[in-house]
């Protein structure tokens, strides 16, 4: 529940406490007090149910003769309501009444209405619009305790109503000098709840200078108002405002100072560190200032701040300071002074004093996380100098603490200090916790992956840090993680029989965790022929044997790349027909496992190697992988980067050139996450790019991820390291068409069971039947169903929602659905600003099975809108979500919006609803990012300059339509069509056309080259038919009026 806040009047009344209620003023009211003391005397839920009950029946009762009640009665019976809706009971039928004691003329009613109205209404409620007059009434009056309470009133609920109707007067209040500060205080509090409501109340071309003034009180209650004000606004947006920089820092300065302050505003002789904090945290939404004068005053207050922060014995004391010194740091990191490194060099020694061993917790913790958010190129030496420091912190009590250290080690760590990094972090594996293990193992192997080309025999370096985190911490390492082992050994051929060698000596020490028996299988059966043969235990005798033993324990994802090994081992050139045979019992004896693939797998094996002249003719099948393509890991994608609440500007400073670090950047979805688990909310890293590349005006950066000419590809699974095809061929192989002729013979196997029937005998009579396979004789296996990953139908998947109201409703709104079938969902939120928008797209996988091959691609983008999608991810895993943002700049005039083409597999079964087999869709959808989405107010008043200007553009460019009307917008009639030009971004100016059954309305489309285009609209009603109307568009340019114009006919024709 909302807390009722003390400032809506309650002081003045002897306080009751009450469970539940706080602190009410309830003097004398005795039959309240009685209610409360019967609910908390209650036995059990029935007993208070029938008591509250009885009392609702009661207020009922009493409601009904108003006339006849006391404004005792009337407050005595909404304070019950209050508490019985706090109890969890619905009193709805009450609102009326409370509402009505807002408006009472004596301040004891109607502080008793803003109370209970604050607690039960949201800023939604449709009562609240009852009110709007009243509240004006007493922010207006000349009543400060009025005046006080229909500010809080206002703080707590206000919507967008509120905002639209009472901003003026708020700030009227606001910069009233002759009003109490107590007053002004709230309405600096008003005014920004209004404005988080509805930022357009807000000009910065005239409120910025009266802020600025508002900056100069002496009073620190304003002035604590006034910031909490600001940092809102700048949140929003900075632009505007930069005139209250040097105001802030004269405040900054007066605090730091300890100049006319206050005792009520001194914490432990600290002037008021809360007001520091909001300065320091308003000065970072502002960019580093272009004037030299701001410049030096910011670095002034925080060199200020460093100087005057020490460590005393009062916790108290100390941590108010530390908040003032972290956010000092913050904006420290935020400011960028070129080459003068000396101010962030303070703030990481200022930070280096708190992560010792003898540092509190709290404050040990909040420096490693700040330090961590301040790794960069250019502060990488200065904080290598506390990593000793940082070690040590591993073994903290405290697991947060080791968290953090950890985070710190992964950010800090580039070639000159990996080696003993990464050393460290393997020492610490065996006793961490298991909650950290498989974040720290994630981390080790990146890191080892990162700096393997700049350390000594670096890969072989990391093949011996993977294969010891694999074998520490199998239970706490992915899948990707071998695969990436194995990727890096297959394309370094050096590393082919060490790998080997290695995978070899761990599995003869027996014990070998299960994902460490992967990687050997794998390396085993890829490179064990690399070995040197000089004793029995380095035969593909010996290590078949020891795959063997693992092979009868493992699980069945470990069976199927056991037996592949197997296979590829008995296919080698140094293997004998005693060793393919003694193979073959193996294959033959889960020829009829219950497990499918591992019954097509043994099946097809044994054929390979033990019939006929098979292993000579199929040899080239089992030759080794080729080289796997250059990509980024898979692991990137998966670790998560500390600090992830940091200013924007520190990651701005990360992505400076230079420095001794290199920082990585994001990973693209389609290699960081091939299946969409990494990317399942919203939140998650997602590619983004400056405006300076979306306009084209940066031709020296990089293409972004998976665009062409930049980083691609996409993290492989199980099939992708061990059939027996290159990763690298496009889709599934078909029947008759393998490589080396290996489909041709096989393609008969596909079935579960080929046509057999399963039975005590079934292992040897099927294998029999198949060895005439390798002579061409005929089988009844060639009769068995086709499996359905070769012969499935294609069925095209239909849309599950009508794709044309999709679009409508996004015409005018900023989220909603774009699309959806029965295995795919694309939602959207957007924002605009200005000439630039930001789409972020929501793409969910409905269905239990993978999505394959998706595409989302950008197609007939117009030249005059820059456009960048970021790339989706090659599979989508069941029941997954990733996130794919486009960005749009508009830089000059277009009239169609951009399309969009997706593409997808995906199989199912019959389950009823959706046919079996593949389904793909293709569909070329559009969106309604046209140019009416980058419309700015029309602010100009002018009655007659907007009718010169009108009809100086029907000269230029102008479209005609007659629409006939749909029926809600015809039901409200020209209100109706207010409504629908005001979704549509425009500017109705009622009373501005001379029949008042016509509206004009206008806009401004800030084009990069022409960032004043105005467009106008006229909408005229036909005289005898009250749903016909005559929309006439007219601006600059066609390609504008054509953009327009579709966008407001589709939101009001039928």
């Amino acid at each position: 529940r909302r807390v009722v806040p003390r400032a809506l009047g309650l002081a003045g009344f002897r306080p009751v406490r009450t469970p539940g209620l706080g602190v009410m003023a309830t003097t004398g009211m005795r039959g309240l007090n009685i209610f409360i003391q019967d609910v908390r005397n209650a036995a059990n839920k029935e007993v208070e149910e029938e008591r509250v009950d009885k009392e609702l029946a009661n207020i009922r009762k009493k409601f009904k003769k108003v006339k006849d009640m006391t404004a005792y009665d009337r407050k005595k019976y909404v304070w019950k309501l209050l508490y019985i809706y706090m109890l969890g009971y619905e009193v709805e039928f009450g609102h009326m009444h409370v509402v009505s004691l807002i408006s009472a003329p004596k301040y004891s009613e109607k502080q008793v209405g803003y109370t209970v109205a604050s607690v039960l209404l949201n800023e939604n409620h449709e009562f609240l619009r009852l009110v709007i007059n009243s509240v004006r009434e007493d922010i207006i009056s000349r009543s400060e305790i009025f005046q006080c309470l229909g500010l809080s009133f206002v703080a707590n609920v206000g919507g967008r109503e509120f905002a639209d109707a009472l901003a003026a007067d708020v700030q009227r209040v606001l910069c009233n000098g002759g009003a109490r500060p107590i007053v002004r205080k709230k309405a600096a509090l008003a005014l920004l709840r209004l404005f988080r409501r509805n930022p357009e109340i807000l000009d910065p071309a005239v409120f910025a200078g009266k802020l600025a003034d508002l900056l100069d009180e002496r009073d620190l209650g304003i002035l604590s108002g006034v910031m909490s004000l600001l940092t809102g606004i700048l949140s929003h947006d900075h632009r505007g405002y930069e005139v209250c920089v040097p105001k802030v820092c004269a405040v900054l300065t007066r605090l730091a100072r300890n100049k006319d302050i206050p005792a009520d505003y001194q914490y432990y002789l600290l002037p008021s560190p809360w007001l520091q904090v909001k300065c320091l945290r308003a000065l970072q939404y502002i960019p580093t200032p272009d004037d030299p004068e701001y410049r030096a005053a910011e670095v002034e207050v925080i060199e200020q701040v460093f100087a005057s922060t020490t460590t005393v014995r009062n916790v108290n004391k100390n941590n108010a300071a530390h908040a003032v010194l972290f956010e000092a740091v913050s904006l420290a990191a935020q400011l960028d002074l070129g080459e003068d490194v000396s101010l962030i060099t303070h703030a990481v020694t200022a930070l280096g004093g708190f992560i010792g061993e003898n540092a509190e917790p709290n404050i040990a913790y909040l420096g490693l996380n700040h330090l961590t958010n301040l790794v960069a190129p250019d502060t990488l030496d200065a904080i290598k100098a506390y990593l000793p420091s940082v070690i040590p912190r591993l073994h903290d009590v405290d697991i947060s603490i080791r968290k953090r250290a950890l985070d710190l080690l992964f950010a800090a760590c580039d070639s000159t200090n990996a080696v003993e990094i990464v050393g460290h972090l393997l020492r610490y594996l065996t006793t961490a916790d298991f909650a950290l293990r498989e974040e720290l193992c994630l981390k080790t192997a990146i890191l080892a992956e990162r700096n393997a080309k700049d350390v000594p025999d670096g890969e072989r370096w990391f093949l011996e840090t993977a294969l010891a985190l694999i074998d520490k911490a199998g239970d706490f390492v992915s899948d990707k993680m071998w695969h990436r082992v194995v990727q890096v050994v297959t394309n370094a051929p050096d590393l082919h029989a060490v790998a080997a060698t290695k995978c070899l000596d761990r599995l003869k020490l027996g014990s070998a965790h299960e994902m460490f028996t992967k990687v050997a299988a794998y390396c085993l059966g890829e490179f064990g022929h690399a070995m040197s043969v000089t004793t029995h235990e380095t035969s593909p005798a010996f290590y078949s044997e020891l795959l063997l033993g693992s092979f009868k324990t493992a699980s069945v994802d470990t069976r199927r790349v056991i037996l592949t090994a197997l296979a590829k081992i008995a296919m080698h050139a140094g293997a004998d027909t005693q060793l393919r045979q003694n193979l073959g019992v193996l294959f033959r004896q889960h020829a009829v496992s219950e497990q499918v693939e591992i019954q097509q797998r043994s099946v097809e094996y044994f054929v390979m190697t033990n019939v006929g002249g098979n292993p000579t003719r199929l040899a080239e099948v089992m030759r080794p992988m080729p080289n796997f393509p250059n990509r980024v890991s898979a692991l990137e994608g998966e670790v998560t980067t500390a600090g992830g609440g940091a200013a924007d500007a520190v990651a701005v400073r990360k992505a400076r050139t230079g420095g001794t670090v290199r920082v990585a950047p994001p990973p693209p979805v389609s290699s960081a996450d091939t299946n969409g688990a990494g990317h399942g909310s919203v939140g998650e890293n997602v590619p983004t790019m400056g405006l300076a590349d979306l306009l084209g005006n940066n031709p020296g950066s990089a293409p972004a991820p998976g665009a062409p000419g930049g980083p691609s590809g996409s993290g492989m699974g199980l099939e992708d390291l061990l059939a027996g095809v290159s990763p690298t061929t496009p889709g599934p192989a078909q029947p008759g068409v393998g490589a080396g002729g290996l489909v041709d013979h096989m393609s008969p196997l596909s079935g579960p069971t080929n046509g057999y029937a399963l039975g005590p005998n079934a292992s040897v009579a099927l294998v029999d039947d198949l060895s005439g396979l390798g002579t061409g004789a005929p089988s009844a296996a060639r009769t068995g169903p086709a499996s359905p990953g070769h012969n499935a139908a294609s069925n095209q998947v239909p849309p599950s929602v009508d794709l044309a109201e999709c679009l409508n409703k996004l015409r005018v709104a900023d989220n909603g659905l774009l699309y959806e079938d029965a295995f795919i969902q694309i939602g959207v939120k957007s924002q605009w600003q200005m000439n630039q928008g930001r789409v972020m797209l929501f793409v969910g996988n409905k269905h239990g099975g993978d999505l394959r091959n998706v595409s989302l691609a950008l197609v007939g983008t117009e030249p005059g809108l820059a456009a960048r999608l970021a790339p989706v991810p090659n599979n989508l895993g069941p029941k997954k979500q990733v996130q794919v943002l486009l960005e749009l700049a508009a830089t000059r005039a277009f009239a169609n919006a951009p399309r969009l083409r997706l593409e997808y597999f995906a199989e199912s079964v019959d389950d009823g609803v959706n046919n079996p087999g593949v389904n793909h869709c293709s569909v070329v959808l559009e969106t309604p990012y046209t140019v009416h989405k980058f419309l700015q107010p029309f602010t100009s008043d002018d009655k007659e300059l907007f009718f010169q200007t009108w009809r100086t553009l029907v000269g230029k460019a102008q479209e005609v339509s007659f629409v006939r009307v749909n029926a809600l917008v015809a039901s409200g009639g020209i209100a109706g069509i207010e409504k629908a030009l005001i979704s549509c971004r425009l500017t109705p100016k009622p009373g501005y056309d001379p029949n008042n059954k016509n509206l004009v309305a206008g806009g401004i489309v800030p084009y990069t080259t022409n960032p004043n285009t105005v467009v106008m609209v006229r909408v005229e009603a036909e005289t005898h038919d009250a749903r016909a109307f005559r929309v006439t568009v007219a601006s600059d340019d066609p390609e504008t009026v054509a953009g327009v114009s579709k966008a407001l006919v589709s939101q009001i024709a039928e």
